[in-house]
């Protein structure tokens, strides 16, 4: 089909693309429409926004003195909306309860950020349809339809200017042209109507469309943190390439934080620690020193640094007692040395009781925190903790609108030199991904603090718990450097889906923690060899395989003290939570 210029005899048009250029440069402004058009300065030029319509016919009444599409659209929305046959008045209705019927398709009940949702996605694809539609029909020899323009553009067009212009010419058919045809769609002819599942014939009102989230507005409608994992089966999470590949790719963008907002928390923090110690040094009555543990640490954080751990231990020699201790605990009792600080707390058996020892140094941090000398102690509060707690925790208010606290967790702590013996502790060992140096520094110490032991024993109240936190940090920092694989990445995204499943449903998951998947990957580290990183896609399925084995088992080793089972403190049915989600994504 051939479109004919209504100004001249020129007939051999193909598009409206080429008619709306023709137009544009032989007649826009002689008062016959005849003239060629005066050379400008490109700056004079108008994009095909400011293009105008001719008198436009309503295509339900005889009314034909619209100048625009926005005109026409106003009118036939205010008159011919509601009726059946497209001539009724509109009922008066509150703005609350009136909807486009382009909102027809969705579900009964939406939350706001789905209804947003739905109507862009229904604009999106009205719009798609019904231009084509539009520009199609304009194919027509009917001038009443042509859009012409009111203002000048250069005679020449460079190629980079004719697209621009181009693009701004369909966008605006497309804008007014869609709006016009959802509101003459409102006719009752069902046939016309596209739904979200592309069905066509079928009435919204009989068969409403089943609200699908889009992946690609994922990431762009929703925080990450606002969308746990378990909430994406709908995105068809299977673990065949591309869609797992694309999975992984939205769990490592959701790690990404601004490094602005990162560099002010940890320098704000730093500043805090540095100042207490000050404090600390002329307040405590005990010679403390200072370990920073944790993830960010270890560089493996996987959200906005807002949780910090420090552990103050005493620097007095002391000695770790493992004879006829549960795994994982011990007795502490002070060893070759004249300092007498801790006598105070030490029972008649020679040993160091946990409880006096943690009420002391949380009375220590207190008076610390609330000396007027230290200044940014005014801005902490403490938080409530559980008596088994061996934390002192703290809320830091950095003091700047919209950032939120810093969690600060002060530990009591007790510093032992030396690595436990082998039938107590495993021995590290060089090889697959430890080198030497890094196994001889991690073995350098271990610690213990004050948590309970969770059960009935003789030595109960004497009891202190193992930690390996120098040693996980070494080694989970140091990862990869032997061969630059991706082992801690495979870690940091299972923290991920760990910190996703919670957020699902933070009452089912409350004793399951990072601690255990620390403990699950230092072991995984040594059972597979191959962590090149374009293996991290097979290591993370096997890594997510594995461990629900392991939870469905209710068994992880203590990397550090094998006979010592991490999970036993966490119960039965949030095991069975956890086995759950992890089997959906293997689904």
């Amino acid at each position: 089909m051939v479109i004919k210029c209504p100004n001249c005899d020129k007939n051999d048009f193909k598009s409206v693309r080429g008619l709306n250029c023709h137009i544009s440069r032989i007649h826009p402004s002689s008062a016959d429409g005849r003239g060629l058009r005066p050379s400008t300065d490109t700056r004079g030029r108008r994009d095909d926004k400011d293009i105008v319509v001719k008198d436009i016919t309503c295509p339900f009444c005889d009314k034909n003195d619209f100048k625009s599409e926005r005109g026409l659209s106003c009118h036939i929305t205010r008159m011919h909306r509601s009726s059946s046959d497209g001539k009724g008045p509109r009922p008066s209705t509150g703005t609350r309860d009136r909807k486009d019927d382009r909102d027809r398709a969705r579900p009964e009940t939406l939350t706001p950020r789905h209804e947003n949702h739905e109507r862009h996605n229904t604009d999106r694809d009205v719009v798609k349809g019904v231009a084509k539609v539009q520009r199609d029909s304009l194919q027509k020899d009917s001038p009443d339809n042509i859009l012409l323009k009111d203002g000048a553009r250069p005679e020449t067009l460079t190629p980079s200017h004719e697209d621009h212009e181009r693009h701004n010419s369909d966008r605006d058919v497309v804008k007014g042209v869609a709006k016009v045809q959802r509101d003459s769609l409102q006719k009752g002819s069902p046939d016309n109507i596209l739904l979200k599942n592309d069905a066509v014939g079928a009435k919204p009102e009989s068969r409403p469309a089943k609200y699908k989230e889009s992946p690609k507005q994922s990431r762009t409608t929703e925080e990450p943190h606002d969308r746990p994992l378990s909430s994406l089966s709908n995105f068809i999470l299977s673990f065949n390439a591309p869609n797992f590949e694309k999975f992984v790719a939205m769990i490592e963008g959701s790690i990404v934080r601004p490094r602005e907002d990162s560099t002010l928390r940890t320098e704000s923090v730093n500043k805090f620690i540095d100042d207490l110690k000050v404090v600390m040094e002329r307040i405590s009555d005990i010679p403390l020193k200072l370990l920073k543990s944790g993830s960010y640490y270890d560089k493996t954080k996987i959200d906005y640094n807002n949780e910090f751990d420090f552990m103050f231990y005493a620097d007095i020699k002391m000695e770790a007692d493992f004879t006829n201790c549960p795994p994982g605990y011990c007795k502490i009792r002070k060893g070759v040395t004249v300092n007498k600080d801790l006598d105070p707390f030490i029972d008649r058996n020679g040993y160091l009781v946990p409880k006096l020892y943690k009420s002391h140094m949380f009375d220590i941090f207190e008076k610390c925190r609330t000396d007027p000398s230290f200044r940014k102690g005014r801005r902490t509060q403490l938080q409530d903790r559980k008596p088994e707690s061996p934390a002192y925790t703290l809320l830091f208010d950095l003091g700047i609108p919209d950032k939120s606290p810093i969690d600060i967790d002060l530990v009591p702590a007790i510093r032992i030199s030396g690595w436990p013996k082998t039938k107590d502790a495993r021995e590290i060992q060089t090889g697959k991904w430890i080198d030497i140096s890094t196994a001889k520094k991690a073995v350098e110490c271990f610690h213990v603090v004050t948590k309970q032991f969770p059960e009935a024993h003789p030595d109960i109240n004497l009891l202190w718990r193992v930690s390996f936190s120098h040693a996980e940090k070494e080694l989970i920092l140091h990862a990869d450097l032997s061969d630059k694989g991706c082992r801690k990445n495979v870690f940091k995204i299972l923290k991920k889906i760990k910190e996703n499943m919670k957020s699902k449903n933070p009452t089912e998951m409350d004793k399951f923690c990072s601690y255990h998947l620390k403990m699950f990957i230092l072991g995984f580290y040594d059972t597979h060899s191959d962590f090149s990183k374009d293996q991290k896609l097979d290591m993370l399925k096997k890594g997510i395989e594995e461990l629900a084995k392991c939870v469905r088992k209710g068994a992880i080793e203590n990397y550090f003290i094998p006979k010592d089972n991490v999970l036993q403190s966490v119960p039965e049915e949030e095991r069975r939570y956890v086995v759950r989600e992890l089997e959906g994504l293997l689904q």
